[in-house]
């Protein structure tokens, strides 16, 4: 249930300091960053060659995030109650789930795409509220700010190329995946590191505005500068995405706060980066060689495997989710997002 505010608000001390922040240069974005916890090369290079591909030059509102197929750093884990996204920009380096593409609830992190329109098109007063809203994730400014900008989530899921993004109902009931936002911020960290959204993400609240804390999930990798986060009014369910000077990353479960901590902690490793470096190099130098063996490999193995016991799907590497993918039949019961 949302409340309705007074008409006219008063500009917010630490949105105010976030725009300010904007003016100062790229330093004030590394000034931010948390303390180091947990996997300590998560946005560091990982030097397994000394040949490094450049990244992908990316058009606004292109789709694809990196110069090969997703297929390629698909070799993460995931089903259809989690996945996960994740992107060096250094070297266009991708990896992710085989359902990243899958569209979810977005939660809270659908309040990234209306603060980007609002930046855009709104008033002068509203653009303050939308940074605030990145901070506090303020459900009651979401839902002002959504009521007055019905078209703010579209708009921008159209403008950024993310194909698994939609708007529902209301702002707590929208649709994207974690391939979206990790795109997304791509998107804005490329044209401005001290784009408005990112430096509200970099002063987020340690506590939201209905009181949970703001400090699970990918937040908890090290060298993260800002993030956001995301919850059901339930509880069960969660995501969160973050970024550094050189990665970003996204993240969503069905299941707790810590649950999603765990499983980012588990896929973001180390040895993954470095596996993940090395098929995308090789991908780069022989685009048709990893086309044709992931094809080969996924007929192979679809021939002579049987239907998996566990509650996991067998992750194949070449199984993606197309943007026009339903969400699961669980998710059509969730209560309202925070």
């Amino acid at each position: 249930m949302f409340y309705p505010q007074p008409r006219y608000r008063a500009v917010p001390a630490r949105a105010g300091a976030a725009l300010l922040a904007c003016v100062l240069g790229a330093t004030a974005l590394v000034a931010c960053s948390p303390a180091n916890e947990e996997d300590s090369t998560v946005g560091r290079p990982t030097h397994t060659s000394t040949a490094t591909p450049g990244p992908i030059a990316h058009k606004k509102g292109d789709p694809q995030l990196a110069a090969v197929e997703d297929t390629v750093g698909q070799f993460l884990k995931g089903d259809d109650e989690k996945s996960i996204t994740y992107y060096r920009i250094e070297t266009g380096m991708h990896m992710g789930s085989p359902t990243e593409h899958q569209p979810r609830y977005a939660l809270s992190l659908i309040k990234l795409y209306i603060a980007a329109y609002v930046l855009e098109h709104g008033s002068f007063e509203d653009k303050y509220l939308a940074l605030d809203m990145i901070a506090d994730s303020s459900d009651e400014s979401a839902g002002k700010l959504f009521e007055k900008y019905p078209r703010s989530i579209d708009a921008i899921a159209k403008e950024y190329g993310l194909d698994s993004t939609s708007a529902g109902e209301d702002w707590g009931h929208s649709m994207t995946s974690t391939y979206d936002v990790v795109r997304f911020i791509v998107q804005l960290l490329e044209d401005d590191p001290t784009h408005p959204v990112l430096v509200a993400m970099s002063h987020a609240d340690a506590v939201s505005a209905d009181g949970y804390q703001q400090n699970y999930g990918t937040a908890k990798l090290s060298d993260v500068v800002g993030s956001k986060w995301g919850w059901s009014d339930s509880k069960d369910r969660h995501s969160s995405v973050s970024f550094g000077e050189n990665f970003v990353v996204a993240a969503s479960i069905e299941g707790s706060a810590e649950e999603l901590t765990s499983y980012v902690r588990k896929e973001i490793t180390g040895k993954n980066l470095v596996k993940g470096n090395n098929l995308n190099k090789e991908a780069l130098a022989h685009p048709g060689a990893s086309t044709t063996r992931l094809t080969t490999s996924t007929a192979a193995s679809s021939s002579t495997s049987k239907p998996a016991s566990s509650t996991e799907s067998p992750e194949p590497a070449s199984s993606t989710t197309s943007s026009s993918s339903k969400p699961s039949s669980s998710a059509t019961k969730t209560t309202a997002a925070r």
